[in-house]
């Protein structure tokens, strides 16, 4: 067994922890894919998401997905980069947390 006295954090174990975002409005919130396997999100509210090769616009045909948290697989089939679009879909105030790894 390892002898470990440092605290081990997220970006050790190959997370980025991206910074909450309180979204107050329906604006598109963007987030670099590209070097993730994995996307794990949590909102307090119900948010719409599309996955896309840059930054685009989220719109009402995009996934709603009801507050929670999720994991997805981040796909890899849509160019050089892979971007996350988000907003909020109802509700007065959104908290979102992202984590990629």
């Amino acid at each position: 067994m390892a002898n470990y006295s440092a605290p081990i954090v997220g970006e050790d174990l190959g997370w980025t922890v991206q910074t909450a975002v309180t979204l107050s409005n329906t604006n598109t919130t963007h987030v670099d894919c590209t070097n993730a396997k994995l996307l794990h999100i949590e909102a307090s509210a119900a948010i719409d998401i599309n996955f896309g090769p840059a930054e685009a616009d989220n719109s009402d045909n995009d996934i709603e997905l009801a507050a929670g948290v999720y994991t997805y697989t981040v796909p890899k089939a849509l160019g050089n980069s892979t971007i996350l679009n988000y907003r909020r879909a109802s509700g007065s105030s959104t908290v979102v947390r992202v984590v990629l790894s």
